[in-house]
């Protein structure tokens, strides 16, 4: 448990902190241009299948085509996929039976410019995660949202720190692989570089 000196006599716990593992994969860019491809193909036969209550306008595969780790077509990164979790799993004390980590859901979205997500988690799984196959320099940044943004009093704050930051944000670079538990709440900033912004999403447990 990190702990703060305050004084001879008083002492600052750090409860509760929440992780957020961040992998770069070994060879991003053979392994981006394959999938772009392999996404372009999905897009063209798989019709948008955004809930109704989301409100953004981002095409998804959330609900038609969820299980894209079981194609062979995307093999290569459900097993860095795989591989990183484990390791996050590892370092969260989490028990894995036979060392097997479940990918239960797998998706793509794409974000074209005037995108965005709204703040949500995933439930019903432990682990989640985003891979970034296409962003560009203007890419909407993913944003975690911290469990004191909910808290019932707003206060003005004289130094921004790790203590009271109501959320952080990270750049969607192409490679990277972000994951967090499932409770952590998430929302992505509106798009506004003219390239998309592809990325595959999962859930997973053990």
């Amino acid at each position: 448990m990190p702990v703060t000196d305050l004084s001879q006599h008083t002492r600052l716990l750090e409860l509760f902190p929440c992780p957020v593992q961040v992998s770069e994969h070994p060879a991003p860019k053979r392994l981006n241009k394959e999938l772009q491809e392999v996404v372009k193909q999905l897009r063209d036969a798989t019709p948008n299948s955004r809930p109704e209550e989301w409100a953004c306008n981002v095409y998804t595969t959330i609900e038609n085509q969820n299980e894209i780790h079981l194609h062979p077509a995307f093999e290569k990164i459900t097993q860095f996929i795989t591989q990183e979790t484990f390791i996050f799993a590892k370092e969260n004390g989490i028990f894995i039976p036979d060392s097997n980590v479940i990918i239960k859901n797998m998706w793509v979205n794409i974000y074209e410019k005037g995108c965005s997500m709204d703040v949500h988690n995933h439930p019903n799984s432990l682990f989640s995660g985003i891979y970034f196959i296409k962003s560009s320099k203007n890419s909407a940044k993913l944003v975690f949202e911290s469990p004191s943004s909910e808290k019932m009093i707003s206060v003005p704050v004289i130094n921004n720190n790790t203590y009271n930051v109501e959320n952080i944000g990270y750049e969607p670079n192409e490679g990277k692989l972000i994951l967090f538990n499932s409770n952590l709440k998430h929302k992505v900033l509106l798009h506004n570089s003219d390239e998309e912004r592809i990325t595959i999403s999962f859930t997973a447990v053990v």
